[in-house]
């Protein structure tokens, strides 16, 4: 007899995962329920142990679409389906069985017989790799925490001394070199402050967020009250991203203010392009020079007033998605975000 995986409780959904085992899922109201068949075979599969509440959202969303998919089945029908985790080239087999009216069995594809290659993806290699991986962030985020807390101590500790010499020495040269060690100080605090915003960034898996609400919250916030006129067009709009998205917009929208002045005209729309779906961003501010239009993005470029674009950029390509910039210099600035066809969705 195969021995059972001991697998603890936070992490009891991994049974579903195996190749060859089949579990029921219930539809009411348009939430789902996951659950393995009881050990007890005595019992009624209504009363099998439940996983809801702890099972991976992003494997869960796409069992909402293969059970909106399979609607039309007849109670004794099934079909294969296939799952793919969205930014990922993770996939796998299974038949899907519906039993009666919101009741659906699964089961999940086993090698193939005579092949050297099996039918469908390890799962479970898939999520202790990821499990590994975002365990290694957090504690490269605490360690990032440290160093963090260590360095803008000690600039502080130098500008006091900086301070101090600047009370004592009349010499206007030697002041003058003062202020730009200060300066330099600033400025390496600032960025040393900027990894707080940041650090969690990839720790947490991407989600599916509404676009509508994240921009709206963003362009509603105190510092842009009254300064910026904002036009939105993205109902039923639903994205698939990292969970530092409303930062994205937040650095789009303060890079309108910034070069466009209080009163600027910022709106939000989406088209179907080849490659996806297109986010368009545009204002009526000064727009951006040609030979800048890439150097905004790059982490070294020199003009910059800050490092939001670039990091904006960073955290889009989390789950595939593009950016740049394609306005008209003189007449205003167009980003561009460029989503892939498996990370987003539009609702009714």
């Amino acid at each position: 007899m195969e021995e059972k995986p001991n697998i603890d409780k936070a992490h009891q959904w991994e049974l579903l995962l195996r190749p060859g085992v089949f579990w029921f899922i219930w539809e009411d109201e348009d939430i789902l329920t996951f659950c393995l068949p009881s050990d007890d075979r005595s019992q009624d599969f209504s009363e099998c142990m439940q996983v809801e509440k702890i099972f991976p959202p992003d494997i869960a969303f796409l069992l909402h679409e293969i059970i909106s998919d399979a609607s039309e089945m007849k109670p004794g029908e099934n079909k294969k389906v296939r799952v793919v985790i969205p930014g990922t080239d993770s996939s796998w087999n299974a038949h899907l069985s519906l039993l009666s009216s919101g009741r659906f069995c699964i089961i999940w594809s086993k090698k193939g017989s005579g092949s050297h290659e099996p039918d469908y993806c390890d799962i479970q290699e898939h999520v202790r790799s990821e499990r590994a991986v975002r365990k290694a962030n957090e504690k490269l985020n605490y360690f990032n925490a440290i160093v963090r807390h260590d360095i803008v101590n000690l600039m502080m500790g130098i500008v006091g001394y900086i301070d101090i010499i600047d009370e004592i020495i009349s010499d206007e040269e030697v002041r003058l070199l003062l202020r730009k060690s200060r300066d330099l100080g600033e400025r390496i605090r600032r960025i040393a402050e900027l990894t707080r915003t940041y650090q969690n960034l990839g720790v947490k898996p991407p989600v599916f967020i509404e676009g509508e609400s994240v921009v709206t919250k963003m362009i509603e916030r105190h510092e842009f009250a009254g300064k910026i006129s904002a036009h939105l067009n993205l109902s039923g709009l639903m994205l698939y991203v990292d969970r530092l998205f409303d930062v994205v917009i937040y650095e789009l929208v303060k890079n309108s203010l910034q070069y466009g002045g209080d009163g600027v005209n910022i709106s939000f729309s989406y088209d179907s392009v080849p490659e996806g779906m297109l986010l368009i961003i545009e204002d009526n501010g000064p727009g951006v020079k040609p030979e800048c239009k890439e150097r905004i993005f790059m982490r070294n470029y020199a003009d910059r007033r800050g490092y939001g674009l670039y990091l904006a950029a960073e955290i889009l390509d989390i789950t595939g998605v593009k950016i740049s910039e394609t306005g008209v210099f003189g007449e205003g600035a167009r980003f561009e975000l460029i989503f892939p066809p498996d990370t987003f969705r539009l609702e009714n």
